[in-house]
């Protein structure tokens, strides 16, 4: 377990573009952009949970979940954190303590929810590793978060919850 907690830790990582210029020690302004453009090949497309397969393993917990965000400086943050997500399946929900995660997102907007699952018995390597990254953006806008919330009650949803728009779905790496 600890090897697979390590493992998730270092995707979770890998999958956002800390933008740190490792020069000067500058922080460069965070966009979607910044973080997809860092994947240039995808070794594990076949293995990628997508649409209704995505949403599946969401809703069944089926799987580790990491929420990596960048600190202040620039160094990374990764959380397990399981989400909910919404029933329009444009956003996932979370129940977020004040903690690290929280703050970077409300300073920063933008996450990317790794979701892996291990089948250790499939003989196919595709099939023994499954998962996809999510790169989401904190919703802010009041109105929007009060739907959401009104829409989503019976998916554990309430005046507390944070939601992340899915904003680009990746494979794993």
């Amino acid at each position: 377990m600890k090897k697979l907690l390590c493992v998730l830790c270092l995707l979770a990582a890998a999958g956002l573009a800390f933008a740190q210029d490792a020069v000067s020690g500058a922080t460069k302004e965070w966009t979607i952009d910044s973080i997809s453009a860092a994947s240039k090949m995808f070794y594990y497309a076949k293995s990628s949970l997508t649409g209704e397969d995505l949403w599946k393993a969401i809703e069944q917990r089926a799987g580790a979940v990491v929420v990596s965000t960048a600190n202040e400086d620039g160094t990374p943050n990764a959380a397990i954190i399981i989400p909910g997500i919404t029933r329009d399946r444009t956003a996932l929900i979370f129940g977020i303590a004040p903690n690290q995660t929280l703050e970077n997102l409300k300073a920063r907007h933008i996450a990317v929810i790794t979701i892996y699952i291990y089948t250790p018995t499939a003989a196919d390597k595709f099939e023994r590793n499954k998962g996809a990254r999510i790169i989401a953006e904190l919703i802010t806008d009041k109105a929007e978060i009060d739907r959401l919330v009104a829409e989503n009650k019976d998916r554990g949803a309430s005046a507390q919850s944070t939601f992340l728009k899915i904003v680009k779905i990746l494979p794993l790496g």
